[in-house]
């Protein structure tokens, strides 16, 4: 595959999309290093793996104070843990995308006179399940009729120990209520679907995290379907099995 050139990465972060405020996306993911070196280890430390894993999110873009718009939402949400982040390289259904329950720890903003002003954002995963890597299968958009929510994203089996996740993003000023299902089946077609989790009904904007639903799952292939609906909504939504 080749390179991507980060044109149209995408973040979003509870009920505000930062994708149209920012410029700059870091991911750094870690694992603490466990030190096992003994006296037969020829003075040489030796390492192993297995540690602590730490999820770090950063981004940074174009400051802007106006109702729902950087400030508000990065100093209102400085130091709460929880919040719903689905972020990725490329905004496209089906591509990457990384999903987490996080807390901004660091805003930064302020620059050159003369320049037009910056920000910078940063936050780690406060929660226990730490960081899914799934795809993005409903890319931002407005709905506002029943049906199938975005894209059939072929996922594989959920094995035994393993869990199905979801985000759902609802942004901007929402309609009247949504009511979301993510349904499996076996092929792409969704001849004889299954409900596997019901996210909602939703009468605000927010972000969205799905109790993960445990394996063992046979079906291959997941999907979002609006079955209840009033008014139009902004949505977005990830699908992972990890």
């Amino acid at each position: 595959m080749s390179p991507i050139t980060l044109v149209n990465a995408f973040s979003y972060v509870d009920s505000h999309d930062f994708t149209g405020d920012s410029n700059a996306l870091t991911f750094n993911g870690s694992a603490a290093e466990l030190d096992r070196t003994t006296f037969r280890s020829q003075g040489w430390r030796t390492l192993a793996g297995g540690g602590l894993k730490t999820g770090e999110f950063s981004m940074g873009g174009l400051w802007q104070a106006g109702a729902d718009q950087v400030d508000p939402i990065a100093f209102g949400d400085l130091g709460v843990d929880g919040r719903v982040v689905t972020f990725g390289p490329e905004e496209t259904e089906g591509g990457p995308a990384y999903m987490w329950q996080g807390g901004n720890f660091n805003y930064v903003l302020g620059g050159n006179v003369g320049d037009l002003a910056p920000f910078t954002l940063a936050g780690k995963n406060t929660e226990a399940v730490g960081v899914v890597r799934g795809r993005l299968a409903k890319a931002m958009g407005q709905v506002n009729a029943t049906g199938v929510l975005g894209s059939v994203q072929n996922l594989g089996a959920v094995g035994a120990g393993q869990f199905l996740y979801a985000t759902l993003h609802l942004f901007g000023t929402p309609g009247t209520t949504i009511t979301v299902q993510v349904q499996s089946d076996d092929s792409s077609g969704f001849g004889s679907p299954t409900t596997r989790a019901t996210l909602g009904p939703f009468t605000t904007a927010g972000g969205r995290w799905m109790t993960r639903v445990a394996g063992a799952i046979t079906d291959t292939h997941y999907r979002f379907n609006i079955s209840a609906i009033t008014g139009a909504f902004v949505v977005a939504g990830a699908l992972a099995v990890q």
